[in-house]
């Protein structure tokens, strides 16, 4: 039963495993109802066969519900008309011991011993009143019934009184005295268990008080039986009832009798019946003895075939835990072999998406190969054209310079002399301070003179500092379009000749010639890093990155990179240059246009701080993370496209 209930316990998640338990659960009830029934009804057969040991029951097909219950209400039934009968038949035997009583044969009617037997008889026990007459009661009334037997015999009546016997008490008279002080106790007795009232007792009272023991006289004696007769008078009052209702219990006892012997009548067919029952109930059993014994004998029989059984069920239990254990092995190492084989499709997946990168990669380096020779052709006109433009410039602001500053000395030069003539002429004051007055003129005239020097002078050296930055920033934008030739728009190029095609030639020359180095230095870089990236994924070693992760900038190696230092440069109209006066070899000594300088633009190397960096750290990159390379690559590779002419832009890209 417990293993029953485990086994269909309430399941939550499965309803239609629970209503399956619901249903079990409903016909283990009923099972269990219908051997209670059955338990009860043999039970109750037993009782009505007053049999103690219940026999024993063939074995047969159950019987269904209404039939078990039909038969249980049958059992019942019988047992209440037995108990019902049982209880009459009590109830007659009792009111027989009750109502019976001997009668006294060989007496007359009349005599006085009946009567006086009859009245002090104990009354019957009759129901609402309490016990009366006890023990020693009827012991004394046997007494006094007795003794006057023995005086009737011992003695004889005397009919002539003598002298001697005149005076003296007559054994008579102590006799009849004695038996009546002994009945008189017997009906006070008699009325004080009655709870009736008693005159004499209070007249025996009376006379003990008065005269004690002695013999009463006759008047005595006379107020005695008066007293007597009174209690006699209630007592029989209260007889009369009683005699009444003996005589209704004697009626009822005749109505009784005959039901007794109807019950009777019926209790030997009953029996006669159960005799019967009690045959066939014998065959019944003789007949479930033997099959108890076939049963007893298939018991045994099924005995050994169950030990047998059971050895097989535990070679079979231990084979089968023997292959549980051996069925989780290799279910954990399915388990494993699973998760390696998903491992090793990510990988696989990984490694295919890394090559299509990779060929993605390879297909945008040779892509951007084509683009940068592309490039390399229109950013050569480019920068032929701003190059000549910007070296016409630059010879254009040289030439200014070379004027300001020949301008410049000879200011310088008149300012010297103007001020040794101030000199010679503050000397010569005090020999001609009386000549001041004559002279005013020429002095306010030196003044302004002076003043308009030293504008002059002011004026030049603002001009010299705005062209010496003119001259900076044309030299940073050159370093910049050398290095981002990307930045310059071809639209908004200004393209000057200076009118000798040789020297535009040479400075487009040379202008191709950095641009082609800068740019064999990337191809190399890029061959350096694809050669790496074929390597590392050749080897395996490829992890698959984070999208935000691979576009984000490299931290370390600019971190640890420093700018390379700029090559030091010499302006040539610097504030703090001071030439002597006449000294025109200087501005004449400088380099012409058309012969190479030391500029920034002609070494490769010196680039801005970011290109720097980018150059210095990009080795490094492509050597610690070739896929964080190729990002970076195609991070500076995508503002190229964008920024290019459509002139320029290519009719297919590679996917």
């Amino acid at each position: 039963m417990v293993a029953l209930l485990e086994h269909y316990d309430h399941v939550p998640g499965d309803p239609e495993f629970t209503q399956l338990a619901h249903a079990v659960l409903l016909e283990l009830v009923i099972d269990r109802l219908l051997l209670l029934l059955q338990s009860c009804a043999s039970y109750l057969e037993n009782l009505t066969l007053e049999q103690i040991v219940p026999p024993a029951r063939a074995t047969g097909p159950c019987m269904s519900v209404g039939l078990t219950v039909r038969r249980f209400w049958n059992s019942l039934l019988r047992l209440g008309m037995l108990s019902q009968q049982a209880a009459l038949q009590k109830r007659a035997n009792q009111g027989e011991t009750l109502t019976s009583e001997p009668t006294a044969k060989g007496e007359p009617a009349g005599s006085p011993e009946l009567v006086t037997t009859q009245l002090v008889k104990p009354p019957s026990p009759v129901p609402g009143l309490p016990k009366a007459c006890p023990e020693r009661d009827g012991l004394a009334i046997s007494v006094s019934l007795q003794r006057p037997g023995r005086t009737a015999v011992n003695t004889r009546s005397v009919h002539a009184q003598t002298v001697e016997t005149a005076l003296v008490p007559c054994d008579a008279c102590t006799s009849v005295q004695g038996s009546l002080r002994e009945v008189g106790k017997v009906l006070i007795n008699l009325c004080q268990s009655q709870n009736l009232p008693s005159s004499l007792g209070r007249f025996q009272q009376l006379v003990r008080d008065s005269m004690g023991h002695r013999p009463l006289p006759a008047a005595t004696v006379g107020l005695w039986a008066a007293e007597q007769s009174k209690d006699l008078a209630r007592l029989g009052k209260l007889v009369g009832p009683l005699r009444a209702q003996l005589e209704e219990a004697e009626g009822q006892k005749d109505g009784l009798r005959m039901q007794v012997g109807e019950l009777e009548q019926a209790l030997q067919q009953e029996q006669g019946a159960r005799r019967r029952q009690a045959e066939e109930t014998e065959q019944h059993r003789a007949q479930w003895e033997r099959e108890r014994q076939q049963l007893l004998a298939e018991t045994s029989d099924l005995k050994t075939k169950v030990a047998s059984l059971e050895g097989e069920l535990k070679q079979q239990r231990e084979s089968t835990q023997a292959m549980e254990s051996k069925a989780q092995q290799l279910q954990a190492e399915a388990e494993h072999r699973l998760e390696a084989e998903q491992q090793v499709r990510q990988l696989e997946q990984q490694v295919e998406l890394l090559a299509g990168r990779l060929d993605g990669a390879s297909q945008q380096i040779r892509w951007a190969s084509t683009e940068l020779d592309k490039e390399k052709a229109r950013v050569d006109s480019m920068v032929r054209h701003q190059e000549s433009s910007l070296q016409a410039k630059q010879q254009a602001l040289l030439q200014q310079l070379d004027s300001l500053d020949q301008e410049r000395e000879e200011l310088r030069g008149s300012l010297d002399e103007a001020e040794a003539q101030r000199a010679h002429r503050a000397g010569g004051r005090g020999r001609s301070s009386g000549g001041r007055g004559c002279e005013p003129e020429l002095l306010q005239s030196l003044q302004r003179e002076k003043q308009g020097l030293e504008q002059a002078t002011t004026d030049l050296r603002l001009t010299i500092s705005e062209l010496e930055r003119e001259l900076v920033e044309l030299r940073q934008r050159e370093r910049l379009l050398v290095a981002f030739p990307d930045l310059h728009r071809p639209a908004e190029t200004q393209i000057q000749s200076s009118g000798d095609v040789t020297d535009d030639m040479e400075r487009q020359v040379q202008a191709n010639d950095i641009r082609i180095q800068v740019l064999q230095e990337e191809n190399g870089r890029l061959r350096s890093m694809l050669s790496k990236i074929r390597e590392v994924a050749q080897q395996g070693g490829l992890k698959l990155i984070p999208e935000d992760q691979l576009w984000a900038p490299p931290g370390k190696g600019i971190q640890g990179a420093d700018p390379p230092a700029q090559a030091p440069r010499t302006s040539p109209g610097a504030p703090g240059r001071r030439h002597p006066p006449g000294s025109r070899t200087a501005s004449a000594g400088r380099t012409l246009p058309s012969q190479p300088r030391a500029s920034p633009p002609l070494q490769p190397h010196s680039r801005p701080g970011k290109s720097s960096l980018e150059d210095v750290t990009y080795p490094t990159n492509c050597a610690q993370n070739p896929i964080r390379a190729l990002a970076r690559l195609r991070r500076r590779l995508s503002p190229g496209r964008g920024q290019a002419s459509p002139a320029h832009q290519p009719q297919g890209r590679p996917t």
